[in-house]
């Protein structure tokens, strides 16, 4: 090979390389590189499918879930990956008795691009919102009291949002939590809107 053509084949590997490389470098994330913009929740309908070769069935009443939308973005260089980012839900209600109850679940997100915008989405089911408010059938979105997230990177808390503000910004240190928040994959909601929320770790088997 001609000695310059070899030159320039090294030069433009060591470029590829040095691409790669940097896009699988760790990022490195601290307090404020994650910006959390709007939470959005409402009441979802449990969505309805269509398959071949069996029966369609008229479903007169489709239950209420409650759905919970974030919005964030990562500062950095849009060249880099983050791996892992675990999203920690709170979500504060008064149940049938006037006592308050929090809901939490966490949802771990990989491969965030930052400088992207992206959504993340958690689920109440109808039955547990059922035993909170006493209706099994359908939900008011005004039963909810608080929302809040906490975004953690590597074991520390990097971001996060609460609808309250002050000494009541962490609702749930005073109450305690139970289990009751769920995954976007965990529900019938699984196979829609894909391209829209940041991708998920799946559960290993």
């Amino acid at each position: 090979m001609n000695p310059m053509k070899k030159l320039l084949t090294l030069v433009a590997i060591g470029g590829l390389l040095g691409g790669a490389l940097q896009a699988q470098q760790p990022v490195q994330l601290k307090v404020g590189d994650i910006d959390v913009g709007k939470m959005d929740y409402d009441a979802q309908k449990t969505p309805s499918f269509q398959a071949g070769d069996v029966k369609g069935k008229n479903i007169p009443n489709p239950r209420d879930w409650l759905e919970l939308e974030v919005q964030f973005k990562v500062n950095g260089d849009p060249k880099t990956v983050v791996k892992e980012l675990l999203f920690r839900y709170y979500i504060g209600f008064k149940d049938q008795t006037g006592s308050a109850r929090v809901l939490t679940g966490d949802v771990k997100h990989i491969n965030v691009v930052p400088g992207e915008e992206s959504y993340s989405a958690v689920y109440v089911s109808p039955s547990t919102l059922g035993e909170i408010t006493g209706n099994f059938r359908r939900f008011q979105p005004s039963s909810v009291e608080a929302v809040a997230v906490e975004i953690i990177y590597n074991g520390v808390i990097v971001g996060g949002k609460s609808s309250l503000s002050g000494a009541r910004a962490k609702f749930w240190e005073s109450t305690g939590t139970q289990p009751g928040v769920l995954a976007k994959a965990d529900t019938p909601f699984a196979l829609l809107w894909l391209d829209r929320y940041a991708d998920v770790e799946k559960p290993s088997r």
